[in-house]
C-alpha cells in the first residue's frame, strides 16, 4: 500500500537504508546503532509503515486478513528478534466485530501491548457505537487503544473542511484534525463512561492544539450537556484521566518556551510519552526534545507516563530505566 499524500522529500532518513539492502527500518543492527542503543531505549513499541492504512482498504475481508498477517509477522519477525520490542495489534476497523476477535486472538501475548487504529473507513468518528466492539475487547484484554494521526487518509480526507489538493504541506498541517474529531466523538458518544477502564493514545498529531480544543469543549458542554446526558464530566476531565499523547511532532513556537507554557497549563507532563518516529527524517531527535522539555518533566515523558499507560512495573524494566536513566 502506498501513502496517498506523498512527501516531496520522501519520508525516510537517508542514512536509514541498510547497507545490506532493503527499506529503512527493516534491519535490526541499523536500527540498534541509530536509535535503540544511543537513546538507551528499554522498551520500543512498534507500529507500522504504509500498512498502517489497512482500515482504508476497500475490501474489508482482505483488510481483516492483512491485519492478522501483520500481527503474526510482528510477533514472528520482530518480537522474536529483540526483547526490547513490543508490538501493536493492528485491526481493520471496517468490520469491528472481526477487529475485536483479532484483539482477543492476540491477547495471550503480553508483548502485544496496544490496539492500533489509523484510517477511518466510515463517515463517523471513532467514538461512534459502530466501533464500540473494538473498545470492549481492548478493555477486556487490558490494552490501550492508539490512534495514529492522519487517521482518515484513505477512506476520508484527513482535513475537516474538505479534501486537500494532494499538497503534502497542506495535508500534514491539517493532520491533527482527525485526532480532534475522534476525541470529540469519544466524549460525545460516552465512550469513557461506557468503558471507564479505556486508555487512549494519540500518535503523531502534535500537542499544541489540545488546550484550545479542551477549553472549547468544556464551554460547549456547559451549555449543551442535556444533549449528551451520558457524558457526566467535563471533556477536559475525560482527557486528563484517559488520554496520552506522543511527543512527535512537538510544535515549534516563536519563543521555544511558549509551547511548554501552553502544555503546562493542561498538565502535559503527566500524559506526554516519548516517540521517536524512526526512521522518518522529520522526527524529533531525543537530544533536541530533551533540550526543549523542562528537566522536571523528563522522568515522566521518557519513562513513567508510558509505564502508567501500559501498566508496566519498575521491576519489569532493566535497572537503568527503573532508576530514572531517562534524565
Amino acid at each position: 500500500m502506498q501513502d496517498g499524500y506523498p512527501n516531496p522529500h520522501g519520508f525516510m532518513r537517508a542514512d536509514s537504508y541498510p547497507d545490506t539492502g532493503g527499506p529503512p527500518g527493516c534491519d535490526l543492527p541499523t536500527m540498534d546503532a541509530q536509535l535503540l542503543t544511543p537513546a538507551r531505549i528499554d522498551r520500543a513499541v512498534l507500529t507500522y509503515g504504509d500498512d498502517i492504512h489497512v482500515s482504508g482498504h476497500h475490501n474489508p475481508y482482505f483488510a481483516t486478513a492483512l491485519a492478522q498477517a501483520l500481527n503474526d509477522w510482528t510477533v514472528d519477525t520482530w518480537l522474536a528478534a529483540d526483547e526490547r520490542f513490543v508490538g501493536s495489534i493492528i485491526v481493520a476497523a471496517q468490520l469491528p466485530d472481526k477487529a475485536a476477535e483479532e484483539i482477543r486472538r492476540n491477547a495471550g501475548n503480553p508483548r502485544m501491548v496496544q490496539v492500533l487504529l489509523a484510517d477511518n473507513p466510515t463517515k463517523n468518528g471513532f467514538g461512534h457505537p459502530l466501533f464500540h466492539p473494538i473498545y470492549e475487547a481492548a478493555v477486556e484484554t487490558g490494552r490501550p487503544v492508539a490512534i495514529h494521526a492522519g487517521a482518515n487518509d484513505w477512506a476520508n480526507p484527513p482535513s475537516a473542511g474538505g479534501a486537500t489538493s494532494n499538497l503534502y504541506f497542506e495535508t500534514h498541517a491539517l493532520w491533527p484534525q482527525a485526532l480532534m474529531t475522534h476525541f470529540v466523538s469519544f466524549v460525545a458518544h460516552g465512550v469513557f463512561e461506557k468503558y471507564p477502564g479505556l486508555k487512549l493514545l494519540l500518535i503523531e498529531g502534535g500537542a499544541a492544539w489540545i488546550a484550545p480544543l479542551l477549553w472549547r469543549m468544556d464551554t460547549e458542554y456547559k451549555g449543551l450537556r442535556r444533549e449528551i446526558p451520558w457524558a457526566r464530566r467535563l471533556p477536559s476531565e475525560y482527557f486528563r484521566d484517559h488520554v496520552w499523547v506522543s511527543t512527535q511532532p512537538l510544535e515549534l513556537t516563536p519563543d521555544r518556551h511558549q509551547v511548554i507554557e501552553l502544555l503546562g497549563w493542561i498538565g502535559a507532563e503527566d500524559w506526554l510519552v516519548f516517540s521517536s518516529d524512526y526512521p522518518h527524517w522529520d522526527s524529533d531527535e531525543l537530544e533536541h526534545l530533551r533540550g526543549r522539555l523542562p528537566k522536571g518533566w523528563h522522568d515522566n515523558v521518557f519513562c513513567k507516563n508510558a509505564m502508567r499507560l501500559y501498566d508496566w512495573l519498575e521491576a519489569d524494566l532493566p535497572a537503568p530505566a527503573a532508576a530514572g536513566a531517562a534524565t
